[in-house]
């Protein structure tokens, strides 16, 4: 490994977190000097995030907040529905002359549909606005304007475009990255790279299996499951041969309610991969605050869970 203060470090077995980064050249616009910081992804919590929120405080009442989605597989499946919500929340509090308008480039609402348009006629009926396939192709920052495929241009008084994902610039620079040059293909028993001995990948960068989500409670399980493998090879044994992941996702509709989407996920021998438990995990019946106490313990829990 070749650090950037010139140093290196061997080892024996490599485990490595690439998390996500952007296929900015699939919107040419987006190039421009200026451009990535005047129309913002917002999709990496830090920076960004609170800009976001800085143009949505400045925004006129009456304004339009244009999300745009990529097509999947993109981090956290429910993540831009809930965004909406919680934009809209704010708009209905402090500027209630505005409308959130949703670009998704997939046919439908990629998670917890049934909850999230229930959540819109409820809580935000005419605030929110759906539009599937409508897949973003260029973008004007200067006049906030979205340019998609088959549609009309949309300009917007605040543009949120999320473009499409693939593995982060390291697993594409060092050749890890190779479904379709997005995504690095892993053994599910050890995840170890099948494009590299010895080398193991995480979370959001590879290529999922049937179902299996991008988030944050998936990518833990893959670190438990990739942990015991390479104690058993550095031991000379076996890894484990049936790996269970459980995966939960909670997901705000107001400030208070909450819903959630659980699934387990199990190895299968024979198609080498990670296939969903047929009758296991399922969805919220409604929105709750009590879900939202257990989205908050949830929060915390897998933080230290995490970092212990």
């Amino acid at each position: 490994v070749k650090l950037a203060s010139g140093g290196d470090i061997a080892y024996d077995r490599l485990i490595v977190s690439p998390g996500v980064d952007f296929m900015w050249n699939t919107l040419p616009g987006m190039a421009k000097e200026g451009a990535k910081d005047k129309v913002l992804h917002a999709w990496k919590a830090g920076p960004q995030t609170l800009a976001l929120r800085k143009q949505l405080e400045a925004m006129p009442d009456g304004g339009v907040y244009a999300l745009s989605i990529p097509l999947a597989p993109y981090r956290c499946p429910p993540g831009p529905y809930e965004r909406a919500c919680m934009v809209a929340n704010y708009f209905k509090k402090a500027k209630p002359k505005s409308k959130v308008v949703i670009f998704d480039a997939n046919d439908d609402i990629q998670s917890k549909k049934g909850l999230f348009m229930k959540a819109w006629d409820e809580h935000y009926k005419g605030m929110i606005e759906y539009r599937p396939k409508h897949k973003v192709v260029d973008v004007d920052a200067a006049t906030n304007t979205l340019k998609f495929e088959f549609n009309d241009d949309f300009k917007a008084a605040v543009a949120n475009v999320v473009p499409d994902m693939r593995a982060g610039d390291i697993a594409v620079k060092t050749g890890l990255a190779t479904a379709n040059a997005r995504w690095c293909e892993v053994d599910f028993l050890t995840f170890e790279s099948k494009a590299a001995k010895n080398i193991h990948v995480l979370g959001d960068a590879i290529q999922i299996a049937p179902a299996m989500p991008k988030s944050g409670h998936m990518a833990n399980q893959h670190g438990k499951t990739c942990a015991a493998a390479v104690v058993s090879l550095l031991m000379g044994k076996e890894p484990p041969q049936l790996p269970i992941y459980a995966n939960t996702c909670y997901s705000f509709v107001t400030d208070e309610d909450v819903v959630h989407v659980a699934s387990v996920h199990r190895y299968d021998a024979e198609k080498k991969t990670m296939l969903t438990v047929p009758g296991s995990g399922g969805v919220s019946s409604a929105a709750s605050e009590l879900e939202g106490r257990y989205a908050l313990a949830w929060a915390r829990n897998i933080w230290a869970d995490t970092l212990a």
